[in-house]
């Protein structure tokens, strides 16, 4: 690795440390338990990619190659369950919307992978193929996910906890940034692999650019959830359900109305 990788490498590294440290301090381990496995996978991917790359170097080597990709998807595993926390915790006042939710979460998940079988299927490196893919897939659909919870929540004026705010918007950047990287990335590939228009070379240069890219946008979301974690967190709500209904009588009955309406009806659905 160059001089300026291994300080992209550092710099991304003290963030997830940083990261770990305050998650712990604040104690959501207990709080968001899947948020906080996302952050310690992240740094053990680090870590352990760091370690493999120093004993077999970082170009050229098979094993780093695949060693790479795996720990990546343990990566992408840690946040796609951080996305399922989030909306576990904001729509389980509503079973009803929450039940339909993981239902359409769990067939998303499905069709993801198939699709990324599918592309796959018949390329020289399958491995390299089908991640991107993959990734590329699970990062639109992650925006598309916390995108639509985010604007929901504002709709329906739900009570959403700032740090659950928050670790979905750095989510989201970093998958709007993902995606072009893997979409461009991709492509180029496939145009390696298949008709030898782009050399290695040119791949490994825009490889580095989007490494670059990558690093910056992690810092971005890292940096964000380390500042929000500089001060305590305040306390959740001990009962983030609908309130009383004089209460959304005084101030918006049609808030409480159109969402009780929409919750009853999915429990209905669901049982049928």
């Amino acid at each position: 690795m160059t001089h300026y990788e291994l300080f992209l490498t550092a710099s991304i590294t003290g963030l997830e440390i940083l990261l770990c440290i305050l998650v712990w301090i604040r104690h959501l381990q207990s709080r968001l338990p899947f948020f906080t496995g996302y952050a310690v996978t992240i740094l053990a991917a680090t870590l352990s990619q760091m370690y493999v790359i120093a004993i077999y170097g970082y170009r050229g080597s098979v094993t780093t190659f695949y060693y790479i990709w795996i720990s990546y998807g343990c990566v992408l595993l840690a946040r796609s369950a951080t996305i399922l926390e989030l909306f576990r915790d904001i729509f389980k006042p509503y079973p009803g919307i929450w039940g339909l939710t993981w239902r359409l979460l769990a067939v998303l998940t499905l069709i993801l992978l198939v699709h990324g079988a599918m592309d796959a299927q018949g390329q020289i490196n399958w491995l390299a193929a089908g991640g991107l893919t993959l990734e590329r897939d699970v990062d639109i659909a992650s925006f598309l996910i916390l995108a639509t919870m985010l604007l929901i929540g504002n709709y329906y004026h739900l009570p959403i906890e700032s740090i659950h705010k928050w670790i979905a918007l750095g989510i989201c950047f970093f998958c709007v940034i993902e995606y072009a990287n893997s979409s461009v990335l991709r492509n180029l590939l496939a145009q390696y692999m298949s008709s030898g228009v782009a050399t290695k070379a040119q791949v490994d240069r825009i490889n580095d650019l989007w490494n670059t890219i990558y690093t910056a946008a992690s810092a971005a979301s890292l940096g964000s959830w380390c500042y929000l974690l500089r001060k305590p967190l305040p306390e959740p709500a001990k009962h983030p359900v609908l309130l009383p209904a004089g209460v959304y009588q005084e101030l918006s009955p049609a808030i409480n109305l159109r969402l009780r309406a929409l919750n009853d009806h999915l429990e209905e659905m669901l049982r049928s």
